[in-house]
């Protein structure tokens, strides 16, 4: 859509006498194109100097949904003031008005006919209220509200004045906006159709000698690096890895100088002080190898120390309270994956 755009704005340039697009909101309505996206396509242009730009500021009034009500109905008062004169002589209670015209559109013309004394209260019966002047249904002139927002409508703001429109703002029948917008120029670099431009100097445009006739981006020989070099982050795994070693260390627990991919039951659990009975050791949660099937390699010395803090404990703790069996773990032990 940008690519479009940019075409329709280069050969507006082209072919208009004055080469200017005096408003690029008036240009995108007429071209049936988005204005926003019109704009991005002006200051594109710009980076390459295609184009030159002059902001535009332009202020307008927007009906509300009351205002266009009012429009077509007429306003509050007007319509009260309608509602009073088709009535009988007696005149009519607020509660009939607002049965006939809704509790908001009598309640705002109520207000407004007893300020310009269009109505009146019944002498006799104070609830009751009574024309003052006869409307004539056809004179559009006395609905001055409705006229001044037809106006605005027709887009002739100047011909009301500051009271009209503050009026009118006060009612919030109209809110004022602002347009930001373009006129735009050729540049010194304009072309009918925008070239592109490459970045890099390839093999090919070299062997073809096609890089004599290229347009290339302009380089900044004069900017500097990043000094603050980014480095590397670990693996979540390895961040996890790290936490349960920092954890174990401060225990007491040390690490055991290692390459063996391969261990046994002793030390990935026993050593550990992990219960023999926890589900981690069954076949499900670790991987087992059949050769070799067994381990006879713990000391001895070691050995007994980890029996014993599984049985009784130690420093502090009362173990496990059962009886730590060798089979399976020392000379019968499983190799296990880790």
């Amino acid at each position: 859509m940008t690519e479009l755009c940019e075409g329709a704005i280069l050969q507006h340039l082209s072919n208009s006498p004055d080469t200017v697009i005096l408003d690029t909101f008036d240009f995108a309505s007429t071209q049936s194109l988005d204005h926003n996206t019109v704009v991005g396509a002006v200051k594109s242009l710009l980076v390459e100097a295609y184009v030159t730009s002059e902001e535009l500021s332009t202020s307008y009034y927007v009906l509300s949904s009351e205002a266009l009500e009012i429009l077509q109905h007429g306003s509050q008062e007007i319509r009260v003031l309608r509602a009073l004169g088709a009535a009988t002589e007696g005149g009519l209670t607020i509660d009939q008005l607002v049965a006939l015209l809704g509790k908001d559109v009598a309640k705002i013309g109520m207000a407004n006919c007893m300020k310009l004394q269009w109505v009146r209260k019944k002498e006799d019966n104070p609830s009751i209220l009574v024309p003052v002047m006869a409307l004539n249904l056809d004179e559009e002139d006395v609905d001055i509200t409705r006229r001044h927002l037809s106006i605005l409508q027709a887009g002739k703001t100047a011909e009301l004045d500051e009271s009209a429109l503050s009026l009118l703002k006060k009612r919030k029948l109209i809110t004022l906006h602002t347009r930001k917008s373009y006129r735009v120029h050729r540049g010194p670099n304009y072309e009918p159709i925008r070239r592109k431009r490459y970045a890099d100097l390839t093999k090919e445009m070299l062997e073809s000698s096609s890089w004599q006739h290229t347009l290339f981006k302009p380089y900044n020989f004069l900017t500097l690096g990043d000094k603050i070099l980014q480095g590397g982050n670990l693996h979540p795994l390895l961040k996890v890895r790290a936490e349960f070693r920092k954890i174990l260390m401060q225990m007491g627990f040390e690490e055991m100088p290692t390459n063996q991919w391969v261990e046994s039951s002793f030390w990935n659990f026993d050593s550990l002080f992990q219960p023999q009975s926890h589900p981690a050791r069954d076949a499900h949660d670790t991987f087992f190898i059949a050769h070799p099937a067994t381990t006879h390699s713990v000391p001895e010395d070691y050995y007994e120390k980890v029996k014993t803090m599984h049985e009784i404990g130690g420093f502090g703790s009362i173990g496990y309270r059962y009886d730590f069996k060798q089979e399976g773990e020392y000379k019968d032990s499983v190799r296990e994956l880790v």
